[in-house]
């Protein structure tokens, strides 16, 4: 990591802001703490993560505590960001002291530290500023003790300068996706402004504002996401930002269809957001930030049925999962993890050619690394034929339970004419060919292809020919 210039200068330079600028407590102090100044910062980012999450800061001026949460995403124990200060005495104070004598404590050249936190530190009359790799590994690990103590006694007992916090009001089921409440309150003395969520940048790595019923982030059984969908009622928002006033709260309504396949049931669900985010009227580094809801006060929510549990639900789902899976094809030798019906492209050409028709795997198939021939997208008569990699495409044909020949409706492959078309998309006319001892063998009738919508009726043709989805 560079370890750059301003980056010294900044932390420096809020700290002195922090040390002389604020008159709080005007209350006479110490002559033994009033020298006593530092503060300690999470380098957010600094460990090459794709997401540079907000900081979390503590420092003491005099006999005086700030505690700055901008990352709770790692603390089951706390909820939201935000500012905390509280008059150091006691057993706090001793603490303060004992963190302040360690923070200009000698270098340690041979230091095998690798912490990328940034301290500053007065020490008798000069500033120290650098990072942790700077001491011992049992000077550092004294160190990060004394923080969590510090940290953990300001957000108990402290006073809440700054404060935003996130939960989860209601989920309601729509014809089109899903209504989502979600109230963002605002608990500190000073109005908070941040971009309504439909404005959020929701590319990997980005902004997110999600709903899910795990703590750990992995596992889940339930999950959406917010950033960037659809909000309901924008003129109640100029500008599309949110001004959130002092001890005040507003709650946000969202549509959304992006959503993963959950089971009818109860969950217990927690909201998550990582955003960017700005303080009227005092000085803070919490610009961007990640955090939680309250994880010992989730919102159940109850659902009668599974998701997707009708067409229209299934294609909703599908055109969402089909977005998210187009970045991950399966390559030559990889494993499936997936059910689906897969589309070919080649490995050549940048992928610009792709199979017409689409091949079923299951979970733990194995992609071929030999050739495949396929009839081409043009559906020009042409074949693709060399490597490819496999890219979902949509459901494969599922039966409704365990053993039984019914498939459910909307993951059909083939279907039979003057029957209901069973799911939107392009169908491909196919007759079979030779006797029916040659099964699967048949001819296609590439001029023969039709769009249709769920609940149309499919072509009946005079050659006898039934139809193959081919996709969106």
């Amino acid at each position: 990591m560079t370890r750059s210039p301003w980056i010294k200068l900044l932390g420096r330079a809020a700290l002195l802001c922090f040390a002389f600028g604020s008159n709080v407590h005007a209350e006479a102090v110490n002559p033994e703490n009033q020298t006593m100044q530092f503060s300690y910062t999470t380098n957010g980012g600094a460990d090459g993560s794709i997401n540079k999450y907000g900081n979390n800061e503590v420092s003491v001026s005099g006999d005086v505590l700030r505690v700055q949460i901008g990352d709770s995403d790692g603390n089951r124990n706390i909820s939201g960001v935000g500012i905390y200060e509280l008059k150091l005495n006691g057993e706090n104070l001793e603490s303060a002291r004992q963190m302040a004598e360690l923070l200009c404590s000698p270098k340690d050249p041979k230091s095998d530290v690798t912490l990328p936190d940034l301290y500053i530190a007065k020490c008798g009359e000069e500033m120290r500023s650098s990072y942790m790799t700077d001491f011992s590994r049992p000077v550092a690990i004294k160190i990060g003790d004394l923080v969590d103590k510090l940290t953990n006694s300001g957000i108990l007992d402290g006073r809440k300068i700054v404060k935003l916090d996130v939960s989860l009001v209601s989920i309601d089921r729509e014809k089109d996706g899903f209504l989502v409440s979600v109230r963002f309150t605002n608990g500190g003395d000073y109005q908070i402004r941040f971009k309504t969520p439909d404005k959020w940048d929701a590319r990997m790595g980005k902004d997110s504002l999600g709903i899910s019923d795990t703590k750990s982030g992995f596992s889940a059984k339930f999950g959406l996401g917010l950033a960037g969908q659809t909000l309901v009622d924008p003129a109640q928002f100029p500008g599309g930002e949110v001004n959130l006033a002092p001890h005040s709260a507003v709650v946000l309504k969202m549509k959304t269809n992006k959503i993963d396949k959950f089971s009818a049931g109860s969950y217990d669900l927690y909201a998550g957001a990582f955003m960017s985010m700005g303080v009227t009227g005092i000085q803070s580094s919490l610009l961007y930030v990640d955090f939680h809801s309250d994880y010992k006060n989730p919102t159940r929510v109850t659902f009668d049925r599974d998701y997707p549990s009708t067409p229209e639900e299934r294609e909703q789902w599908e055109a969402t999962h089909r977005q998210d899976m187009s970045s991950r094809p399966v390559t030559p030798g990889e494993t499936f993890a997936e059910d689906g019906l897969y589309r070919a492209v080649r490995l050549a050409d940048n992928g610009a050619y792709r199979s017409l028709q689409l091949v079923p795997f299951k979970v733990g198939d194995v992609a071929t690394k030999d050739n495949v021939k396929m009839l081409m997208a043009s559906a020009s008569g042409t074949e693709l034929n060399g490597p490819v990699q496999w890219v979902w495409e949509g459901s494969a044909p599922t039966p409704v339970k365990q053993w039984s020949f019914h498939i459910t409706e909307g993951t059909e492959h083939v279907c039979q004419a003057g029957t209901v078309c069973p799911r939107s998309g392009r169908w491909l006319a196919r007759v079979h060919s030779g006797s029916f001892s040659t099964a699967g063998s048949y001819r296609y009738d590439l001029a023969g292809i039709v769009t249709l919508r769920h609940g149309q009726s499919m072509p009946v043709r005079n050659d006898g020919a039934d139809w193959e989805w081919l996709g969106i």
